[in-house]
């Protein structure tokens, strides 16, 4: 595994949790190596109840379909406050 190769001195990696564990615990073995794990998902928007409603749901779209959504930065997921999510989905099914 390239995690355990003492020739490595960091490992970056995205994808699922199940095998940044696996690197974490494998990262020690030979030598103490850098990791930088993006895990469980990307490209997060995070919608806080302050936010302009109307204006956070046109940037939530345009993340998500610009460039019919095929690029690496692509908000793949969005995240509402809990105080405004009722408002929040019932503009975005209007």
């Amino acid at each position: 595994m390239l995690a355990k190769h003492s020739g490595v001195d960091k490992v970056a990696f995205t994808g699922s949790t199940e095998v940044g564990y696996d690197i974490m615990r494998n990262s020690h073995v030979n030598n103490l190596k850098r990791i930088t794990l993006e895990l469980g998902g990307k490209s997060a928007l995070i919608i806080m109840d302050d936010a302009d409603i109307d204006d956070a749901l046109d940037h939530a779209n345009l993340g998500a379909f610009a460039n019919s959504g095929q690029n690496c930065c692509a908000g793949s997921r969005t995240f509402v406050h809990e105080k405004i999510y009722d408002q929040f989905v019932e503009r975005a099914v209007a």
